[in-house]
């Protein structure tokens, strides 16, 4: 049907609707802010990146349960004389190092979900017209997901002392911090984290608005990404310090 209705239009015809439909998707992609393109291409990229470490958490699991067997055969044999301490010993090394592993494959996937939450939430605060409000601590914009302080004094991973202090000494427990400078996730991805730490806090927790209104107090830049996350099941965190940008 689409080729005979093609074939009874003139070329003029043809022309107008060729040039027409050229225009439209030159508008649309007009539409799309290079923020916007670089936020969905972080997100498909950690996306690939997750893939491939959740496919390591079930062998390095594999890993765990040989070295635990292992670990309880050698020490029944140990009982009768039958292998040295030393064979405990690196069967014990074993179970550790398979648990270091299944601990920072599942710290890489946090972070992963972080950095999707900041990357939805960078694409909404696009679409979005944020509401900008203004407070004796400056100026901030928000939208449903993300909540944005750009700071008022400058900024250095060399201050978080302070923000952790001010954490334990209220809450009497550290700071979690998810996320401490550049970590091997962000050089894979290739993102600029050096200046900046990731607090897994829910901002809308009453921990976590007490951390806000502390950095808004001192100044300190940061973005808030709630659980409201478009695309996000999990990610909701405060990023303390600016913006997170691409390695060139």
């Amino acid at each position: 049907m689409q080729k005979r209705l093609l074939t009874l239009l003139s070329p003029a015809v043809l022309i107008v609707c060729l040039t027409v439909s050229s225009r439209a998707s030159v508008a649309s992609d007009r539409k799309v802010s290079p923020q916007s393109k670089a936020a969905a291409g972080l997100v498909g990229s950690v996306n690939k990146y997750k893939a491939t470490v959740e496919a390591l958490i079930s062998i390095y699991e594999r890993e765990l349960d040989s070295a635990r067997e292992t670990l309880e055969t050698r020490k029944g044999l140990l009982e009768k004389g039958l292998v040295s301490k030393r064979d405990v010993e690196q069967s014990e090394q074993a179970v550790a190092e398979a648990s270091r592993k299944i601990d920072e494959t599942k710290r890489q996937l946090a972070e992963s979900d972080q950095l999707v939450a900041s990357a939805n939430a960078e694409l909404e605060l696009d679409r979005a017209k944020p509401a900008v409000s203004h407070s004796k601590f400056g100026t901030y914009s928000a939208t449903n997901a993300i909540l944005r302080y750009p700071g008022s004094s400058g900024w250095t991973i060399a201050q978080a002392s302070k923000v952790e202090t001010f954490f334990s000494s209220t809450f009497a427990r550290q700071l979690p911090i998810s996320a401490f400078g550049q970590s091997s996730t962000h050089n894979r991805i290739g993102l600029d984290h050096r200046n900046s730490m990731d607090v897994a806090l829910n901002p809308s927790s009453a921990e976590g608005k007490a951390l806000i209104t502390y950095l808004q107090s001192n100044g300190i830049p940061f973005l808030a990404f709630r659980s409201a996350v478009p695309g996000a099941a999990t990610g909701a965190h405060i990023h303390v310090g600016y913006p997170s940008h691409k390695i060139t």
